[in-house]
């Protein structure tokens, strides 16, 4: 190898001629762990918020995901109680 020769950070290619940087690209998604679902389980929607805020900048997708789990985990339940609610609540008879 050349004088010139630097390895590509990525794959360990030989590079020839070309300055690479030391700093890792921008756009690479950090990894974010999984553990984060636990949050939203919890505390619904506020916690979804919160996980998507701590970790919008490492995982975009991850933090959306996030943040939809936890209006999922907060509305669809409201919606299934209301409707078994609805239909198991006997009706009152009109008084003669």
């Amino acid at each position: 190898m050349a004088e010139t020769a630097s390895v590509c950070p990525n794959c360990g290619a030989p590079v020839k001629g070309m300055a690479m940087s030391s700093v890792a690209p921008s756009n690479a998604a950090q990894h974010v762990s999984g553990a984060w679902y636990l949050v939203p389980l919890f505390f619904g929607i506020l916690g979804g918020i919160i996980a998507w805020a701590v970790n919008k900048d490492k995982d975009a997708k991850r933090a959306r995901n996030l943040l939809i789990f936890g209006l999922l985990w907060t509305f669809v339940p409201l919606i299934i109680v209301g409707i078994v609610f609805f239909y198991t609540v006997p009706t009152l008879a009109p008084r003669p």
